[in-house]
């Protein structure tokens, strides 16, 4: 099992007010979508996409809620490209390998892929999973998508590895920007779960002290070798939470169950919901691209996706379906492109994608970019307060997130959204003018830095 944080309430809140835990709320979250049941195509047998997850809930627990996102994208995309013929006349399928979110498993599950031959492997999990096997992949030229997992910030990334996860590094600096600069926080902990942690934490660090702040702690589960904390983490004045789902949900409990609380941000994970925790409170940060399909209808292709998948599921997307959707979709594209062919073929085909968009941000890859999603056009989403007026189309949702629209700028002014997308929000902006002042956009959180919440 993938290490769970624990709460340690003398380790994180030593010295706080004792407090009642975060109220627990009974799931009420659909059946995920199942697998396809399109027929089979006539252009022969299925093509099949190795994954290696865990997907029994009944035995991996949390693990396999954590991945439960990534894949019921990738169910969407496989029922969607078998609706269209399949790829080069062939229905797709994927092959489901267990691993008990534990690491050693997952190592080996990969390995004995790699001996069989597969076309292409999709690995939810973390990154140094993937590490021990980086020879064999490059003896056999496999390519292997990771979700969930960053290798990048590690520096431990290798030919053959395409990732969808924002790095921890570029999420760091959106994040400390805000918390130094913005909610001029000057005692910030770092509080974090699983293996990549620590990694993570001396990331957050430097981008920290680059805005004019300081790391005043971490608190990593398990235990590495970092300097001991200056202050607990409850009497900061901003923690960041990391770690898989349930971990950042957890940490973020944890730190809310005393008093004084701390503002909390946060990378992509947590703005995936997790089953028994309430969402967090209003103000909360997380990071990812404005075209996250939690909130972003307007935008068409997100509308587009988002129906498809309420479609199949009975519930919007809440989550990182799109991660999911846009693996599949770009294998897909890729093994179109190499004629089915496979291993290092197909790892060069998806380098050749460029600027292509499948349900959210468009993917650009090359030989010296496997990275899924962007780096500069990175903000923040934020919970919103109590009384504030929210878009629109959100009155269905069960969980509520805001882009904080000066978060999406390039000069703290002026918005970086790409121009395909701008009339979206300013529907005055044409082509050639320079980009608009982010409070003038007609969606999303357009105060400016003097509000006290956001």
């Amino acid at each position: 099992m993938r290490v769970r944080f624990v709460l340690l309430a003398l380790f994180l809140l030593a010295g706080a007010c004792t407090g009642s835990a975060a109220r627990v709320v009974p799931s009420a979250s659909p059946a995920p979508i199942p697998p396809s049941l399109s027929p089979s195509l006539s252009g022969g047998p299925p093509l099949y996409l190795d994954v290696v997850a865990a997907t029994d809930p009944s035995k991996d627990g949390t693990d396999a809620a954590n991945d439960q996102t990534y894949l019921d994208g990738m169910r969407l995309a496989v029922q969607a490209l078998d609706d269209k013929g399949g790829v080069g006349g062939r229905p797709l399928q994927l092959r489901l390998h267990d691993d008990g979110g534990d690491l050693d498993r997952s190592t080996k599950a990969i390995g004995s892929l790699l001996d069989s031959g597969a076309t292409a492997i999709l690995y939810v999990g973390s990154g140094p999973a993937l590490s021990p096997l980086r020879e064999r992949f490059a003896q056999a030229g496999t390519p292997v998508v990771l979700l969930g997992g960053d290798l990048y910030t590690s520096r431990r990334m290798f030919p053959q590895v395409f990732q969808t996860t924002i790095p921890w590094e570029w999420q760091a600096k959106v994040i400390a920007k805000y918390l130094v600069t913005d909610r001029k926080a000057k005692d910030v902990v770092f509080v974090g779960s699983g293996p990549e942690a620590s990694a993570a934490a001396a990331s957050t660090g430097r981008w920290l002290e680059y805005w004019g702040g300081s790391l005043a702690g971490s608190y990593l589960t398990p235990p590495a070798g970092v300097s001991p904390p200056s202050k607990p983490a409850s009497d900061a004045d901003a923690a960041i939470v990391f770690g898989t789902p349930y971990d950042t949900h957890a940490e973020l409990a944890s730190l809310m169950s005393g008093a004084p609380r701390p503002r909390i941000s946060g990378g992509e994970s947590l703005l995936a919901p997790v089953e028994g925790f309430d969402q967090p409170p209003a103000g909360t940060t997380a990071c990812y691209t404005y075209t996250w399909a939690g909130w972003a209808q307007p935008i068409r292709r997100v509308g587009d996706f988002t129906a498809s998948f309420e479609a199949s599921a009975g519930h919007p997307p809440d989550g990182l379906e799109q991660e999911g959707y846009d693996a599949i979709q770009a294998l897909a594209y890729a093994l179109d492109r190499d004629g089915l062919e496979g291993g290092r073929s197909l790892a060069s085909a998806l380098e050749g994608i460029h600027d292509t968009a499948f349900s959210g941000f468009p993917i650009t890859l090359g030989p010296d970019d496997h990275l899924f999603l962007p780096r500069d056009e990175l903000g923040l989403f934020a919970v919103p307060g109590p009384n504030e007026r929210l878009d629109p189309w959100q009155s269905s949702l069960v969980e509520f997130w805001r882009p904080v629209m000066r978060t999406f700028t390039y000069d703290g002014q002026r918005d970086d959204i790409l121009d395909q997308d701008r009339p979206v929000f300013f529907p005055g902006w044409r082509k050639n003018q320079p980009g608009p002042y982010y409070w003038e956009s007609r969606y999303g959180i357009v105060s400016k830095p003097k509000d006290p919440l956001h």
